[in-house]
């Protein structure tokens, strides 16, 4: 902290040759108070670390991403539907009424998803069906896993976007968006765009064939912890109150935890804020949790193969961290 503050001290000496004594102690308070919490912040991230290790959770410190998002924006039609967010797991994020506003869109993934058939059967059994599934094959049901986005708003808001034509090349308008001549990424699947057209005829009816497909896309770099493992054992992990203060989690449960859900209105307008419970699913499946300013939850979970359809993990910390125990024991 001491020598943080001589660095601080220093810079402002050499802009002028004398400061006030109010001044240098202002300087000294915001050098210690920056100097503790970064030694504040490598000691949580160790002891994170050191938790993960016990449960076989392995930890990488961050990832690159190439996100891409197909876009249908709706203009405002009404509807009397709801979107229903359903992962590939069976798994039920969100039901939300469709605002009649023009920045307000349906947003999903650039590649085709199936839900296996024994996670489906309880939405589509039910009288009003599901909207974001297909018919149903021998053994999954296709599924546009979308979300309700408003464009103004955080991710939406700093991507870039084009909006397709029937002549485009998909690949040449990603390589344009993101300003490189090699994708990381597998592109867009033109699968993917059929589900979606067929997902906003059933959402708006025949008119929304008239509305146009737009991509979002952005490249970036996640430089907090990642945690990769089995869905038991990251839920085994998040038992211990200190982890989940760490990670802004609120609460454990059955499932999974519960957090603070960035998304709600009183998020922002109110003193009182509501929690929303963030599933894990299956146990045995590989999830990854990572921490995303963007997402509903500040700590978020995807599963793994998902994952890696857009992102690219760092390398593995827990093996440093497993040798320098050894190292300590000797």
């Amino acid at each position: 902290q001491e020598r943080v503050f001589h660095v601080h001290l220093e810079q402002i000496l050499s802009q002028q040759q004398w400061v006030a004594p109010e001044a240098a102690a202002a300087v000294a308070a915001a050098a210690a108070a920056e100097s503790a919490d970064a030694v504040e912040g490598k000691m949580g991230e160790s002891f994170l670390v050191a938790e993960a290790h016990r449960w076989g959770i392995q930890v990488y410190p961050g990832f690159e991403g190439e996100e891409i998002r197909i876009i249908f924006k709706y203009d405002g039609m009404p509807t009397t539907e709801e979107l229903e967010t359903i992962t590939p797991q069976g798994i039920l994020l969100a039901t939300r009424p469709l605002p009649r506003k023009r920045t307000f869109a349906l947003a999903t993934f650039p590649f085709p998803q199936h839900i296996p058939l024994s996670q489906a059967r309880r939405y589509l059994s039910r009288d009003t069906g599901c909207l974001v599934m297909g018919d149903a094959g021998d053994d999954s049901v296709p599924l546009v896993q979308a979300e309700l986005v408003d464009l103004t708003d955080g991710w939406y808001r700093d991507c870039k976007m084009h909006t397709l034509s029937d002549s485009d090349d998909l690949n040449e308008v990603l390589q344009d968006i993101l300003e490189t001549d090699t994708l990381q990424t597998d592109g867009i699947d033109q699968e993917a765009i059929r589900q979606l057209r067929i997902l906003a005829k059933k959402m708006f009816g025949d008119v929304a064939d008239d509305q146009q497909i737009t991509i979002c896309a952005r490249r970036y770099h996640n430089q907090d912890l990642v945690f990769k493992g089995r869905g038991e054992d990251i839920h085994l992990f998040l038992r211990n109150d200190a982890v989940r203060k760490e990670l802004g989690i609120t609460a454990w449960t059955q499932r999974g935890y519960t957090a603070t859900d960035r998304k709600s209105s009183s998020y922002f307008f109110s003193l009182i804020s509501q929690n929303v419970e963030v599933e894990l699913g299956d146990w045995s499946e590989m999830i990854v949790m990572y921490r995303d300013t963007n997402a509903r939850t500040l700590t978020t979970v995807q599963p793994l193969n998902q994952f890696n359809r857009e992102k690219a993990l760092g390398e593995d910390v827990t093996d440093a961290y497993e040798s320098s125990q050894s190292v300590a024991e000797q």
